[in-house]
């Protein structure tokens, strides 16, 4: 349930691991959470929420619906922008693939260190979200002094019948990224309870038919 190896996109040339967000990924995790978390067989949501009622019937309430979002909490910026990838994409099938372009920049006066994230996931026509968590991001935990940024790309595989008659929207998605403020030496958390860096609801959408 992948969108196939992602490498020619990713920001960073030593991560060889494709970023799909529905797997586990396999980097180093120098921060361990208090609590274990149970393991997710691969691929398979963590868990699931109630959906919105606009995305389960497909008469979206946001409009113009955006396809990517800029979101600033607790000093730290999440930006995304999302696109459709119809070469890793079979209609016949079901499965739509997208890739989605994130940059979490730094804005607050301290180092901070990116610890996990969690995403919800609503495709068009479902009443549930899935939710999936996991440590750092991409496989890493990036520490971003102030002012710097982090960018990376990861793609969706989506599988969902769009409801094209209705919207060009496949699936809408959210979440955040926790994060803890470094001390003044910038290797040790002055906490470790983690802050939330938001990044805001987003839709995955598919470019316009073409009609001439």
């Amino acid at each position: 349930g992948d969108c196939g190896d992602d490498d020619d996109d990713d920001d960073d040339d030593d991560d060889d691991d494709d970023d799909d967000d529905y797997v586990e990924s396999k980097g180093p995790s120098p921060v361990k959470p208090k609590t274990a978390t149970p393991k997710q067989s691969k691929g398979s949501p963590a868990s699931t929420l109630p959906g919105d009622e606009d995305m389960k019937l497909g008469q979206i309430a946001v409009n113009p619906v955006n396809d990517g979002s800029d979101t600033t909490s607790d000093g730290v910026r999440v930006q995304v922008s999302s696109s459709y990838r119809p070469e890793r994409s079979d209609e016949s099938m079901e499965k739509h693939c997208f890739a989605y372009n994130v940059r979490i920049t730094n804005e607050s006066k301290k180092s901070i260190q990116l610890v996990s994230r969690r995403f919800a996931i609503q495709t068009i026509g479902s009443s549930t979200k899935d939710v999936v968590q996991g440590p750092g991001v991409t496989g890493r935990q990036p520490v971003l002094t102030p002012g710097e940024s982090f960018d990376y790309t990861s793609t969706a595989p989506l599988s969902v019948r769009p409801m094209t008659d209705k919207t060009p929207v496949v699936a809408r998605m959210s979440g955040e990224y926790n994060f803890v403020i470094m001390g003044d030496d910038g290797k040790t958390p002055i906490s470790s309870t983690p802050l939330q860096a938001v990044l805001g609801t987003f839709h995955f959408v598919l470019p316009a038919l073409d009609t001439a």
